[in-house]
């Protein structure tokens, strides 16, 4: 693999201070439910979709159009995307695997920032549904590529220390054991801490008359019950890929 453990949890701290920023920037607008609801876009002809669906769809369009689905932890939430156009500058290929759409937890995550909103932003409605759901869709994919990225530079990094074991786990079809293996509560408990003090940080110099203050157990929350469970998820997908393209290949 390219990335050494070091560079690897100083990209995942930087991907987890991106998060940080963009969530606290969504929470300046209103919860706006109407964004979310289907033939309220606005759009004419009307469409079928809501807002945000409409917003995320035509964004992963031009994205995909620009070759940011070809780096790895760029996971997509919609299929059927145009095929990229340009081919973005990076080094050898780090994973054996080669179809990456195993790992993609893109649905969870979805539900899981839905199920944020009512948390993170004020009751109500501004007005503002379409800098609401530009905030949303970068805030989505800050979210999956922060969770993306862990499972795969994490899992490999995993795999390459202990391949016997993880060997075993898989063909055992062992999830809880594997889930074991790659759990380490004492990193767990100093990532939530690491979020809340910078939470805490970057909002110790906002203006509370201009900007929302938003509580730093709301974030930890979504690191909690939402970045760190499925970050998991995705290292379990890939190891059990990854083991079984050892198998195949041995």
């Amino acid at each position: 693999m390219n990335l050494s453990l070091d560079e690897i949890a100083a990209r995942l701290a930087g991907l987890e201070e991106t998060l940080i920023y963009k969530l606290l920037d969504r929470a300046q607008f209103a919860a706006n439910g109407g964004a979310y609801l289907p033939s309220r876009s606005g759009f004419v002809p009307q469409e079928a979709s809501s807002l945000f669906e409409l917003r995320l769809y035509h964004q992963e369009k031009l994205d995909a159009k620009f070759g940011r689905y070809l780096i790895p932890e760029e996971r997509p939430f919609y299929l059927g995307l145009p095929q990229p156009r340009r081919k973005p500058p990076q080094g050898e290929w780090p994973f054996p695997i080669q179809d990456l759409e195993t790992v993609n937890v893109t649905g969870p995550i979805r539900a899981g920032y839905h199920a944020l909103l009512p948390r993170l932003c004020r009751e109500g409605d501004d007005g503002q549904w379409g800098s609401s759901v530009e905030h949303d869709v970068i805030c989505l994919q800050a979210l999956a590529r922060r969770i993306h990225f862990g499972a795969l530079y994490v899992g490999e990094s995993k795999f390459e220390e202990s391949p016997d074991k993880f060997r075993k786990l898989v063909e055992a079809d062992d999830e809880e054991g594997i889930l074991e293996a790659i759990t380490r509560s004492e990193v767990e408990a100093r990532v939530l801490a690491r979020v809340r003090s910078k939470v805490e940080a970057v909002q110790s110099v906002s203006d509370p008359s201009l900007r929302l203050i938003v509580d730093p157990e709301v974030f930890v929350g979504v690191f909690r019950d939402v970045l760190i469970p499925l970050t998991k998820e995705g290292e379990i997908r890939y190891l059990s890929q990854r083991v079984n393209l050892q198998h195949t290949s041995s």
